[in-house]
C-alpha cells in the first residue's frame, strides 16, 4: 500500500478531520503534509482526533433559524405535484371506460 493509500485510511479511521475542512482551518493537503512529515502517531494529531462531531441544540436551532421557508414550501408542492403526477400515470384506472362513443346515425338533440 501507498502512501496516499494509508493516507486515506487513516483519513477515513478519523472522520473528524472533516469538520477541520468545513470550517476552512485545514485542507486535505495540509492533513497529507503532515502525516507524510510526522506518520500516523504523533502527537500533532491530538488537536485534530477527538472533536465532537455531535450537534448540539443551539446548532440544531441555528440551522432551522436559516431555513427560507418560502423555498420549502415551493420545494414541498413541487413534490407533491410530482407525486400526483406520478400516481395519475401509474394508477391503474383508464379514462378509457368513462368514454362512451355515440351511434353514427344519431343527432345531438335525439
Amino acid at each position: 500500500m501507498n502512501n496516499i493509500d494509508s493516507f486515506k485510511a487513516f483519513v477515513k479511521a478519523n472522520p473528524s478531520f472533516a469538520t477541520f475542512i468545513k470550517n476552512g482551518e485545514m485542507t486535505w493537503q495540509k492533513f497529507y503534509e503532515l502525516y507524510d512529515m510526522y506518520g500516523e502517531d504523533d502527537k500533532v494529531w491530538n488537536q485534530f482526533k477527538h472533536v465532537n462531531n455531535t450537534p448540539t441544540i443551539s446548532d440544531i436551532i441555528n440551522m432551522a433559524k436559516n431555513i427560507d421557508m418560502n423555498k420549502l414550501g415551493d420545494g414541498i408542492n413541487s413534490l407533491s405535484k410530482a407525486v400526483g403526477l406520478f400516481s395519475e400515470l401509474f394508477s391503474g384506472n383508464d379514462n378509457k371506460d368513462t368514454y362512451k362513443p355515440r351511434a353514427i346515425y344519431r343527432r345531438f338533440d335525439d
